[in-house]
């Protein structure tokens, strides 16, 4: 699965530890941890991968 800002937070929701993904950048590998920080604006997803990397994730939350 490739992660990006393009998806919906839904999808970005529902990555599991153990999941393969990558990134635009070809950043890939395993995640073996997830954390999801929030602020007013913005959901920042950080898919920690098995080799020690770390793929972030930016979402602009829609405020109607």
């Amino acid at each position: 699965m490739i992660v990006s800002a393009n998806l919906p937070t839904s999808a970005l929701l529902e990555v599991k530890v153990k999941d393969k993904i990558s990134d635009e950048k070809g950043t890939s590998g395993v995640v073996k941890a997830i954390q999801i920080q929030e602020t007013d604006e913005y959901l920042l997803f950080l898919f920690a991968l098995a080799d020690d990397k770390i793929i972030s994730v930016r979402k602009i939350k829609n405020i109607c």
